[in-house]
């Protein structure tokens, strides 16, 4: 999936935090958003997330804007999508089964629910987390929750993967599998969006850094 950013300005309360920005991410790279506190990382994250859209430019989807997608195409972009938010983005009330059965439930209505369950197994399986889906999520360590976010984001295998602080809340003894998984998704051509300031992240994973700063500079290395 090639993720284009064009002409991106948005202000928030009375403080334009970008201007004219542009950049872009092919299919199999990784974009690394990096700056101070309070320079629109978090902010970028949600535009690339579709969570809220810019005041002026477009994010353009393999040539296609978001703003101009029928309802199928921008089904199938959501769809392709994997989200993984700075603090999991767990609904508590749930239980982590029912967190991670969300995504099949909205995408694929037409799969059966033992079918569903199976993939929902199969992937806490892989982040150690299986024997916790009957409880509430409260009820998980941060790192838990945080594996169970992404966990969560990648189990429809999306084309791309945006994930706001990624490592922040992720133990020791997972930063490195999921760095090494993060690196082998871009190989097989996944898209990253990282919004991180993290050294490990950037050096590992990074393609394109775009470091932003207070004044709505930015800079590509």
């Amino acid at each position: 999936m090639h993720i284009e950013f064009k002409e991106i300005s948005h202000t928030i309360k009375n403080r334009q935090v970008f201007s004219d920005l542009n950049t872009q991410v092919s299919s199999g790279q990784c974009l690394v958003i990096s700056g101070r506190s309070g320079c629109g990382k978090t902010l970028f994250f949600s535009i690339a997330s579709d969570i809220i859209r810019p005041d002026e430019g477009e994010m353009l989807i393999d040539g296609v804007a978001v703003k101009n997608m029928n309802a199928q195409r921008y089904s199938e972009f959501r769809r392709n999508l994997g989200v993984v938010f700075q603090l999991s983005g767990l609904i508590s009330n749930l239980t982590l089964e029912e967190n991670l059965m969300l995504p099949l439930n909205r995408h694929h209505k037409d799969v059966c629910k033992l079918e569903k369950q199976a993939r929902v197994k199969a992937i806490a399986r892989e982040f150690a987390l299986e024997q916790y889906l009957s409880q509430r999520t409260e009820q998980l360590s941060s790192g838990q929750a945080s594996l169970a976010g992404l966990a969560r984001a990648l189990l429809l295998k999306p084309k791309a993967v945006v994930w706001d602080a990624p490592m922040a809340e992720i133990d020791d003894q997972w930063s490195q599998y999921v760095l090494d998984l993060l690196l082998c998704l871009k190989q097989q051509g996944t898209t990253l969006i990282l919004c991180s300031n993290r050294k490990e992240v950037i050096d590992k994973l990074a393609d394109t850094q775009l470091e932003l700063n207070s004044k709505v500079c930015f800079s590509e290395h």
